[in-house]
């Protein structure tokens, strides 16, 4: 499972540069990186900013130091946070020159970002009794969406995954994130809140108008001036979470 999961997280068709036009330059940024805290990353021989490597991330989600594949986290398994921009920043940035996608690309992800952090300092993650003083995750940029119908193509849909490999506790241990709490079902509606605001500022910024109050709950929003035709009913950011454990083969390195 996590030698899946890496391969997963850096496979090229899903890629923001997959959905390169042939006027476009080549794309050569980094579209998955680690974040966290020092403490934690350093655990696994990791530093923030850091781009992900397919062994990098595969020694991390099985709970590895990435280069001496010691174990590190001592319990638990890492979790997939998935964080989905509505679909009219994804139509926005499928439209955009490259100067454009580059900043919109930044934006999700930074968003995505501190989502995580939000979660884990105000979430009971450790033992579902206190937040984590610190984690480690890689984040990992996708743009490639479900295709609606089956027949069709898949559209462009900017979502990030992030992998949450573990968060330290009082002791400065690493652990596996408490699973009960990642999918209580205030998780959604807390990521999704956080994450949107601070993808609508960053939208404001570029210049963008956002129209507030869409989707069912009326708790999402769009870029105005998007074609209604091309939204998904609903069209808000969202936050879910899938354990990287439950199925995991034998570890390799045991």
């Amino acid at each position: 499972m996590a030698r899946y999961e890496a391969e997963r997280a850096l496979e090229p068709s899903v890629s923001p540069a997959a959905f390169a036009r042939p006027q476009d330059p080549p794309d050569s940024r980094e579209h998955a990186r680690w974040t966290g805290s020092a403490a934690a990353l350093g655990a696994l021989g990791l530093r923030p900013g850091e781009p992900v490597t397919p062994d990098g991330v595969n020694a991390a989600i099985a709970g590895r130091h990435v280069s001496r594949r010691v174990r590190v986290r001592t319990d638990g398994h890492a979790y997939d946070l998935a964080f989905r921009a509505p679909d009219s920043v994804s139509w926005v940035w499928a439209q955009g020159d490259p100067v454009l996608r580059a900043d919109l690309e930044r934006i999700v992800l930074a968003s995505a970002d501190r989502c995580v952090d939000y979660l884990v300092r105000t979430r009971p993650l450790v033992d579902g009794v206190e937040p984590g003083r610190g984690y480690a995750a890689a984040l990992a940029l996708h743009a490639v969406g479900t295709p609606r119908p089956w027949t069709e193509a898949p559209p462009p849909l900017l979502h990030v995954h992030a992998y949450l490999i573990g968060v330290l506790d009082g002791a400065g241990t690493l652990r596996g994130p408490h699973y009960g709490e990642l999918y209580e079902k205030t998780l959604t509606r807390e990521g999704g809140a956080l994450g949107r605001a601070a993808l609508a500022a960053d939208l404001r910024d570029l210049g963008f108008t956002i129209t507030p109050g869409t989707g069912p709950d009326e708790s999402g929003f769009e870029v105005a001036g998007v074609p209604q035709a091309l939204l998904e009913k609903g069209g808000s950011t969202a936050v879910g979470c899938a354990g990287l454990g439950e199925k995991t083969d034998r570890d390799p390195w045991d």
